[in-house]
Parts: structure tokens; sequence; C-alpha cells
């Protein structure tokens, strides 16, 4: 009877040295497949042919890597993109700030540029105010004084200066 344990534990021990690297397991994660061995885990970054036969493994058509391995290339290619995208997002903000500073600049331009056509409005309007009462106020007097005459040409004075103030506005400050 001992000899009979001693060759079924044999045998069992044969079977599980030998049989448990050929049957790993695979777990497929985002087109990635994991193979767990007695190495370890392994990721096949190709396509995974699973085995023909029960006890032979599966191969990898593409390159085979261990885990930490692809982890350590996984950060440092991660790495190298995040600082692709902080140099274009720095460049970006970069334009944006010129754009701001080119913004900022037709602002002020055009504020000054309204500032100084308002000016020209108010100038106009005071000479026009001042040609207009100058040429009213220099009629001969003997046209004046005939009153129903001098009401309507005082009505055709004020009608043209609200004319005049309609056409050139005096900005309110």
């Amino acid at each position: 009877m001992k000899k009979i344990i001693y060759i079924a534990a044999m045998f069992l021990a044969f079977f599980s040295i030998c049989v448990s690297p050929v049957r790993s397991q695979t777990q497929v994660v985002e087109g990635y497949t994991f193979i767990q061995g007695t190495s370890g885990t392994q990721v096949c970054l190709g396509r995974w042919i699973p085995p023909t036969d029960v006890a032979l493994p599966g191969v990898c058509d593409g390159q085979l890597m261990n885990l930490p391995q692809l982890t350590a290339i996984s950060s440092r290619i991660s790495a190298e993109k995040l600082d692709q995208m902080l140099g274009t997002l720095s460049s970006i903000d970069q334009r944006l700030a010129v754009n701001n500073d080119q913004i900022k600049q037709l602002i002020d331009t055009s504020v000054s540029t309204q500032n100084s056509i308002d000016q020209q409005v108010g100038q106009v309007n005071e000479m026009l105010h001042e040609a207009i009462n100058q040429r009213f106020d220099a009629l001969p007097g003997a046209i004046l004084e005939n009153d129903q005459f001098k009401e309507e040409i005082t009505k055709l004075k004020e009608d043209i200066l609200k004319e005049v103030e309609k056409r050139y506005p005096k900005r309110s400050k």
C-alpha cells in the first residue's frame, strides 16, 4: 500500500509540475491578452492564438511582455503624451494671451476713436448753433419790426436749431 501511495504522490507531483505551466490561464482585457503562468503575468501585445491541444500553451502572434515591463513602458509613453499635451496647451495659452492683448488694443482704439468722433460732432453742433444765431441776429431791424414776421423768423430759427440738434446731438457726459 505504501508503494501505491508513493507512486500516486509521485504521479501527482509530476503532473502538477509538468502540466501547470502548460495550462496557463488567459484573460482578455481591452484587446490585450494577459497570460498567468509560473513565471508571472505576461501580456500579449499581438493576437493571442489559443492552443489546439490541451497539453500545449497558446502562441502570441506579436510581442510578449512581462506586466511590470509593460507598465513601465506605458507610464513613460503616458508621460511623453502628457508633456506633448502640456506643450500644446501652453502654446494655445500664449496665442490666447496675444489675441487678448490685440482685442484690448482694438477696444482702446475704438473708445479713443468714438471719443474723438463725439468731440468733433460736439464742435460741429456748437459751430452750427453759433453760425445760425449770428445770421438770424444779423437780420436788419426793419424786418424784425413786424411782430408776425419776427415770430415766423424765430420759429424758423428754432426749427433749424432742432434739426441741427437731431443730426449732430450733443454728447451727454
